[in-house]
């Protein structure tokens, strides 16, 4: 055990007990098992848990990124740790995510790119949750990573706030992409509609990008 964690022992993000055990940097082994994990197999095209009758969260939609990986369900304590994330300052999550993530990946890709929000709300928040992650899971990844590849060139209204067909048009058009080669990862905090990496997809796809592939904390 480090000198650091005997002075400033590890807390665990579900329950605030120690996270405790080799390698255990976010949450503790009881909590583990309680949170909403996708195991895999899971849908290669989305992301979600296989129930092994095709996958009725993807079915009918379009979707253009050619597949996608999700640690967990956007749910129950997993959707606690993932808002403490984004809107609450627990930024030490983004190791744990990021590793987690890398361990999942079963194909190499030429670069790993951020989700990108716009300035406002990186200013407003103090950071970009997809940032973070996507650098977390490129160093584990052994990957390029390019945080300014992707920007955003409008504000768009907050996704959550939507109704469905809203949702699905308001990021349209809402991005570009920097000249990429090569199959590009992209990576974001959460995946519902998909409209987002839909929009994403299309301008890395532009930019050149011969694949898209999307991988998020939960969905």
């Amino acid at each position: 055990m480090e000198l650091l964690d005997l002075l400033y022992p590890r807390e665990c993000a579900a329950c605030r007990g120690p996270a405790g055990g080799a390698g255990r940097l976010a949450v503790c082994a009881a909590c583990d098992g309680t949170l909403e994990w996708i195991s895999p197999p899971a849908c290669a095209r989305c992301g979600a848990a296989d129930r092994g009758k095709g996958c009725a969260e993807c079915r009918g939609k379009e979707l253009l990124f050619a597949g996608a990986t999700a640690l967990g369900r956007y749910e129950g304590r997993m959707r606690d740790l993932v808002l403490g994330f984004k809107f609450r300052g627990a930024r030490h999550l983004a190791e744990e995510f990021g590793r987690r993530l890398a361990a999942r990946i079963e194909r190499r890709f030429d670069l790993v790119v951020p989700v990108p929000m716009s300035r406002w709300k990186v200013l407003f928040r103090g950071y970009n949750a997809a940032e973070l992650v996507a650098e977390r899971l490129a160093r584990h990844a052994r990957t390029p990573f390019a945080a300014r590849r992707l920007r955003k060139l409008r504000r768009t209204k907050p996704q959550a706030e939507l109704a469905l067909e809203e949702r699905l048009t308001n990021p349209r058009g809402a991005y570009r992409a920097k000249a990429v080669k090569g199959v590009v990862l992209l990576v974001d905090d959460v995946l519902t509609t998909g409209a987002t990496a839909n929009a994403c997809t299309e301008a890395l796809r532009a930019a050149g990008a011969a694949e898209v592939h999307l991988a998020v904390i939960a969905r």
